[in-house]
């Protein structure tokens, strides 16, 4: 006897609620990979831009307060002499507030940004020389016109005349008083056009030099206003006969100021050199991501008001400085912002920068604001 059994049905597909169900589960397992992935990415951006501020500020502000603390160096003498100056005080590349060689630093003032006033950072773009002030022997004068287009309104600008020895070099002991040229114990070695500080500690001279490096003697003269300025008064010798007790300085000039990178559009800390003169100074990005520099300067009162030399009495911005040989400490702020786009919302903060309330833009790029106060030790009176 034969037995026939009937095979169950075999499922073929799913059904559509379960299809249904399982599109769900993996849409909440995608999102979810997703919101894992966003969130990974957005603290990867806002730590990278962390760093960039961070990186970007310190650089910045250690740069700066090496170069003031530098400010009023004279080498191995212990006091400051007179110096003689060379230089054309008409020529167009003669700038007084640059290269007068009893000046070691001046700066300029943003107008609208001094202690106490308010200022919001919106279009970065540079402004018209008359938008800063620096007060000079009384005077309030105007940013010097190869800064002008250069840098960004809003900012602050610092110049720095400082003093590189040149080691090893001196003048051999047959110079004659009052001529035009000094005979070296080797090649000069700072090249042609460079400004120049020899100095005994009793007699100094400040010149441009018109000899190349290789050359044996140093030379002040031509006394047209030769490019590149400020050129020399031929009418002026130097003060002395130096002999091999003479040491040589090449003076660095140096303004500092936020500028705009034309590749990025970005701003940053940018620098002037300035010391083959003014005609044209090579201008180099130090650091991305500076928007804005806000300089004041540790005002000291003369003796016969009260003052110590040591201590400062008040701080000032550049237009309001009586006189810049009584200031004996600088103090520096830099609002740095990271260069890429951070995530989250757009903020906007306010910034107190050396007490200029300063408030950014609304976008969603980290901030942070860096601070510095230097105390110029060459020019502090030792008791």
């Amino acid at each position: 006897m034969m037995h026939f059994f009937s095979e169950p049905d075999r499922q073929r597909g799913v059904s559509l609620v379960e299809l249904m169900v399982a599109l769900v589960l993996g849409l909440l397992v995608t999102a979810g990979v997703l919101q894992l992935f966003a969130g990974q990415k957005m603290t990867y951006m806002n730590n990278e831009g962390l760093a960039r501020v961070q990186e970007n500020g310190r650089f910045a502000i250690e740069t700066l307060k090496r170069e003031v603390r530098a400010v009023g160096a004279n080498g191995f003498c212990a006091a400051r002499t007179n110096i003689n100056n060379h230089l054309r005080e008409d020529c167009a590349g003669y700038v007084d507030a640059i290269f007068d060689p009893n000046q070691s630093f001046t700066g300029w003032e943003f107008d609208g940004t001094g202690r106490n006033e308010d200022y919001t950072l919106d279009v970065i773009e540079t402004a018209d020389s008359g938008d800063w002030g620096s007060l000079v022997d009384g005077v309030v004068i105007d940013l010097p016109d190869i800064l002008e287009d250069r840098v960004v309104k809003g900012s602050d600008v610092l110049v720095i005349r400082s003093l590189e020895v040149i080691p090893g070099l001196t003048a051999k002991n047959n110079n004659k008083a009052n001529s035009s040229s000094i005979v070296l114990e080797g090649d000069s070695l700072v090249g042609k056009n460079a400004i120049v500080l020899v100095t005994n500690c009793s007699k100094s001279d400040l010149f441009q030099n018109r000899t190349n490096e290789n050359s044996s003697s140093f030379s002040a003269g031509t006394g047209n206003c030769a490019s590149p300025g400020p050129g020399n008064n031929n009418k002026v010798n130097f003060s002395t006969a130096y002999d091999d007790s003479m040491q040589v300085f090449r003076v660095r000039v140096m303004a500092y100021y936020i500028g705009i990178n034309q590749d990025t559009g970005q701003p940053g800390l940018y620098r002037a050199d300035m010391s083959l003169g003014t005609e044209n100074p090579v201008h180099e990005e130090l650091a991305e991501g500076i928007e804005s520099l806000q300089v004041l300067y540790g005002y000291s009162l003369p003796a016969n008001q009260g003052g110590d030399g040591q201590s400062v009495d008040f701080w000032v911005p550049g237009d309001e400085v009586p006189d810049w040989a009584m200031v004996i400490g600088i103090r520096m702020s830099l609002l740095v912002r990271s260069p890429d786009l951070a995530g989250g919302a757009p903020v906007q903060q306010v910034f107190d920068l050396s007490g200029t309330r300063i408030t950014n833009p609304s976008d969603n790029r980290m901030r942070r604001p860096f601070l510095a106060t230097v105390s110029l030790r060459n020019r502090q009176i030792t008791l």
